[in-house]
């Protein structure tokens, strides 16, 4: 209040830290709603973040209730609508905010000002629309046979397996059109979309003596109890239900776990009981990850009849095991160039992520930066 009482007294209006929209409809109609980004997990954080940078015209500190979602005009994105207010307003606005699109020159809606950057960076990759996008590609592309993740750093797969979200999805889907039912990509099947990743260890073996089944499978976690095992322990039968058609040393067990694939800084710990092998035992194997890198990304053209390439295009991409970029999405940047762009990076390549040595499908943001002509 001091603060407010004394650029009353001086008579001057405090200077806004954002840009402002000259356009009374930013942010106040569905057709041009405030492009935060992020998705469903950080929408409430950057929503926060934007609106706690605003203003009233005169520097009063804003108010706001977020009251309802509804959907965009073209009913493709779902935007949230909050009720603002400031001294000195007669009545509350309404402000439409969309978590699904980034705009990287944020501004406030006419009338506001800014007492701080709004600075909100790039979001990171949507994991709800990764999710989707990774099943409908494990489908599209389905009919291909993507051998496991070893369990050992040194991709040996001594103790085992690994078959992450991914590659159950792409079994499902091979399955389904051998048997002339093949899965629609739009429409999932059962819970095929949130499967979890399948460990599989195989028997210790000492040197002529009978192999040894593990008893026990987890995950570690750095901190915290282990991830609860979805069901029980699978043996026999009960591991070719959960891997059918799968080739596997006899004696294999089984684990099935709520996650898409171990987290970098997870263990997996296989127990093996007292046996002729000598007293029970167990191994811990530590998860290898390496970053993907971009092979052949050059930067297009801009379209013809286009003539402003001040900023870049945002797109949410699937980079798959193959190096190839699949399922993109336009996120935020110049409209008028988001076609082009898709096309552009459909035909991108990468090294893909890689788990203990083997590729993983992994979700990216990439920026396409058009060259003017």
């Amino acid at each position: 209040m001091f603060v407010l009482a004394l650029v009353l007294l001086l008579g001057q209006v405090p200077a806004s830290s954002c840009g402002v929209a000259d356009e009374a409809e930013f942010a106040t109609t569905k057709e041009h709603a405030v492009q935060v980004g992020g998705g469903a997990v950080t929408v409430a954080a950057r929503e926060r973040r934007y609106l706690d940078a605003l203003r009233g015209p005169e520097g009063q500190p804003v108010q706001y209730k977020r009251l309802n979602s509804e959907r965009s005009p073209d009913q493709q994105t779902i935007l949230d609508r909050y009720e603002v207010s400031y001294p000195g307003l007669e009545k509350p606005l309404y402000l439409f905010l969309d978590a699904y699109h980034y705009d990287d020159a944020l501004k406030a809606p006419k009338g506001f000002t800014c007492a701080v950057p709004i600075g909100l960076a790039p979001p990171p990759p949507d994991p709800f629309m990764a999710m989707d996008a990774t099943y409908r590609l494990a489908v599209e592309r389905g009919n291909r046979d993507i051998p496991p993740i070893s369990l050992d750093t040194d991709g040996s797969s001594s103790h085992g397996v690994i078959v992450d979200r991914f590659r159950r999805q792409t079994r499902l889907a091979k399955l389904a059109i051998a048997s002339g039912t093949p899965l629609d990509p739009k429409q999932p099947a059962g819970r095929a979309v949130t499967i979890g990743m399948i460990v599989v260890a195989y028997p210790l073996r000492c040197g002529e003596k009978p192999p040894v089944s593990a008893a026990a499978i987890d995950v570690i976690p750095p901190q915290g109890p282990p991830v609860k095992i979805v069901g029980e322990l699978a043996t026999g039968e009960a591991v070719a239900r959960l891997l059918p058609e799968t080739a596997l040393p006899p004696g294999s067990v089984a684990a099935e776990f709520p996650l898409e694939r171990p987290r970098p800084a997870d263990t997996i710990r296989i127990g093996y009981p007292e046996s002729a092998c000598g007293p029970a035992n167990e191994a811990s194997l530590p998860m290898k990850y390496t970053n993907g890198r971009p092979v052949n990304t050059p930067a297009p053209v801009l379209p013809e009849g286009q003539t402003s390439a001040d900023r870049p295009v945002l797109v949410q991409v699937l980079i798959d095991v193959d190096g190839s970029v699949q399922q993109v999405s336009y996120v935020g940047g110049p409209v008028s160039l988001s076609a082009a762009a898709i096309e552009t990076v459909r035909g991108w390549t990468t090294e893909p992520a890689k788990l203990n040595g083997a590729p993983i499908v992994t979700p990216a943001m990439m920026q396409v930066r058009f060259k003017p002509r």
